[in-house]
């Protein structure tokens, strides 16, 4: 299967140079084992495979795109060529052939697992896990996924390029059931390699659940919150990385507009999005066009830095190409996305970020609310604890947190537990790798 995603690669260029055209072909074979959990037993298991290539051409300066299956090269081709007539003219120019780096992102564990079946037993493992904490703690639903995939990615400047990666997710959601209503909470992780504890997924999971039997009164007003990671994670993804996007930044819909240099978070946050490095949620040696990747430093000391850009709106913005040209499938053409954002600057311990009166946060709902031309937000926070003299209470109920994430980003206290955290809305995925945060310029309110 290998070898025909990459003759396919071959055989499409070959087209395009005979018909004299410029362009580059993306091929992705890819491979999903999934396993699911329903009421407290493995309901089911599926595998997914995708193979094909994407076809873009630049004819006259103008950009056609087309896709395919390898065998049908010729026709994925003549759609491009054709398409192309109808675009805006642009000149884009290809990457050359360049080094790129080395990010371990393939497992041969992972390949492994997968090959053998073994995906039965880490969602077990995920059940018992749950399981263990009390006897009526149900894990509701879940699911456990593998991933093998290869990309090939060639173009008219004599660039070929091929990558194998691999990844691993597991979550489960635990639940008590009630009378009138059920307690719910969840727990998810992701790796690109076999180091997972799947039994503690489950158990973290349940010890949520378990802790929300008894509830508190919502503290509202001026008051601290601690994000955890996935929390976090959200918010930043939907409020803060569309606003360091260079297209937004050259249309004027970003906060961050015109702010290079000033300013924009505290002095010790580094935020950068670096698919360089090993094991990353998102890393790679290139991007999906061809750029080999790069480390890039969004904020560094609190100070606005960069943002990000692929091949055209480089060109657009008369900027370079951060390698940030990714594509949601074969299907699709190359877009401005971040890659594996992270975020650093803390050390604190989780406790001591916990304050005297406040609330923590395990998940959010309402995230893609968030504007990044303003930064503002509002979203419940669900599951939430009170927090009194740094200790974790009973769960709060209908907990509403707004603010402005910018100006919170300013004064947040970050913590040493960082996670990775990924999931996948429509043929976008959010990738991130950072810890908790303390906000302490927001309102809560509720109930």
């Amino acid at each position: 299967m290998s070898e025909k995603l990459v003759d396919g690669v071959k055989t499409t260029l070959e087209l395009l140079n005979k018909k004299n055209l410029e362009g580059d072909v993306f091929g992705v074979k890819e491979r999903n084992i999934s396993y699911s959990i329903e009421k407290g037993e493995i309901s089911e298991s599926s595998e997914y495979e995708d193979l094909g290539l994407g076809i873009r051409i630049i004819k006259n300066g103008k950009i056609g795109f087309g896709y395919c299956t390898p065998g049908d090269e010729e026709k994925g081709v003549k759609i491009a060529e054709e398409l192309s007539s109808v675009s805006q003219e642009l000149g884009l120019e290809l990457p050359p052939d360049e080094d790129t780096p080395e990010p371990k992102v393939h497992d041969k564990k992972v390949v492994e697992s997968s090959l053998e079946g073994r995906g039965a037993r880490y969602t077990q493992q995920v059940i018992d896990g749950a399981k263990e904490v009390k006897d009526d703690i149900i894990p509701t639903r879940g699911s456990l996924v593998m991933n093998v995939s290869m990309k090939v990615l060639g173009n008219t400047n004599d660039l070929f390029l091929k990558e194998k990666s691999t990844a691993l997710s597991a979550g489960v959601l635990t639940t008590i059931p009630g009378e009138e209503t059920s307690i719910n909470a969840s727990e998810s992780r992701f790796s690109r390699k076999m180091d997972l504890d799947f039994k503690d997924i489950g158990k973290t999971a349940a010890k949520k659940v378990d802790s929300l039997r008894e509830t508190s009164k919502l503290p509202k007003g001026k008051v601290p919150v601690v994000m955890n990671p996935d929390a976090f994670g959200m918010l930043m993804w939907f409020g803060i990385v569309p606003a360091i996007n260079g297209e937004n930044i050259r249309k004027g819909k970003s906060v961050y507009e015109g702010r290079k240099g000033d300013q924009v978070a505290a002095e010790n946050m580094l935020m950068k999005d670096d698919p360089t490095m090993d094991w990353g949620t998102g890393s790679g040696g290139f991007d999906d066009e061809g750029v080999p990747s790069r480390e890039v430093r969004i904020i560094e000391d609190g100070t606005l830095n960069g943002f990000i850009y692929d091949i055209k709106e480089a060109l657009k913005s008369d900027r370079e190409s951060t390698g940030n040209g990714l594509r949601g499938s074969f299907k699709n053409p190359p877009e401005i996305m971040d890659r594996n954002i992270v975020v650093r600057g803390g050390d604190i311990k989780k406790e001591n970020l916990l304050p005297d009166e406040g609330i923590l946060v395990d998940g959010v709902m309402g995230a893609h609310t968030l504007n990044p031309a303003s930064g503002d937000f509002s979203v419940v926070a669900t599951p939430a604890w009170l927090v009194e003299n740094g200790e974790i209470k009973g769960k709060v109920e209908g907990a509403m947190v707004s603010g402005n994430l910018p100006e919170v980003l300013k004064t947040i206290e970050l913590s040493d537990d960082y996670k990775k955290f990924h999931t996948a809305i429509g043929s976008r995925e959010i990738k991130t790798d950072l810890p908790s945060g303390r906000f302490n310029d927001v309102t809560v309110s509720g109930k």
